[in-house]
């Protein structure tokens, strides 16, 4: 399975940010189904009601288990650019970890330990402590 859509499984419905269907429309991970959906409501359409178009496993639709499979069919249905929309999930998916990454105090950085005796000479072929250039 797509590393993506693994991380998606743990989120849950995501808002799907595309202009003229950004006001209700949704995608994510079905575990029942063990696919990717998308439920998209055009921006003039009232989002209470069921959604104008689903993208779902069915009849007519295989199960849905990588992110550029997913943005194929939501811009076939949209009339879309696929690079676009699979360009919106990524950032979605992107956003998400940069939230859950955060910067933290206590996160691990990079560690200099200068031991007594040792010089650090850089660059490497500046010249020993011996024969320093004037």
């Amino acid at each position: 399975m797509d590393e993506l859509v693994g991380r998606m499984r743990l989120r849950g419905p995501q808002a799907l940010p595309l202009d003229g269907w950004d006001r209700a429309s949704v995608w994510g991970w079905d575990d029942t189904t063990g696919s990717l959906y998308a439920h998209l409501w055009h921006n003039t359409h009232d989002p209470s009601g069921p959604p104008a178009i689903r993208i779902e496993p069915g009849d007519y639709t295989p199960t849905i288990t990588v992110l550029p499979t997913l943005a194929q069919y939501i811009a076939m249905a949209v009339a879309c650019n696929p690079w676009k929309v699979l360009t919106i999930l990524d950032r979605a998916v992107d956003q998400y970890e940069d939230q859950d990454q955060g910067t933290a105090d206590d996160e691990a950085g990079t560690v200099v330990t200068m031991t007594e005796g040792h010089d650090v000479w850089w660059p490497p072929n500046f010249g020993s402590p011996g024969k320093r250039p004037a």
